[in-house]
């Protein structure tokens, strides 16, 4: 049960109970056990619901937890042509960019490695690029940032 039905089975037991009160004496015992019967499973319905509620918020917020932790580990990058390359601390790009298929399926920066014959690799996929095309281009010059005011 969801919260909306949490919600519901709330306004069924208040409604329930708001009944009981306007009882009269006209009102036979198993009438009264009746309603307070539909009261009991109405109110547990309610718990139900809230318990499931509590879990949905809990598992939700364990996945805000982790996304930002994601986000917050991310390095600043600078895309050139397909590949986006790390900026390191100095402020420029770092040589080897990270791997795009890693980054696109599964949201992580892996940097991609030199490997044999010309090639770069990506430590964690094993895909294999090629080193000519996962080069800076020569006399990269990172972008200017800074806005003029």
């Amino acid at each position: 049960m969801d919260i909306v039905g949490g919600l519901a089975a709330v306004a069924q037991a208040l409604d329930i109970a708001k009944q009981l009160r306007e009882f009269d004496k006209s009102f036979s015992d198993a009438e009264f056990k009746l309603k307070i019967a539909e009261l009991y499973s109405a109110l547990s319905d309610t718990k139900m619901a809230l318990a499931d509620a509590r879990g949905a918020i809990q598992d939700k917020d364990t996945e805000i937890r982790r996304l930002k932790s994601l986000a917050d580990s991310k390095v600043k990058t600078v895309r050139v042509g397909q590949y986006n390359y790390g900026i390191g601390p100095d402020g420029n790009a770092a040589s080897l960019p990270f791997c795009p298929t890693c980054e696109q399926t599964r949201g992580l920066q892996i940097q991609l490695t030199h490997s044999l014959g010309g090639h770069n690799q990506c430590p964690s996929c094993k895909g294999v690029y090629n080193g000519r095309d996962t080069q800076l281009p020569a006399g990269f010059k990172m972008p200017d940032t800074s806005t003029a005011g």
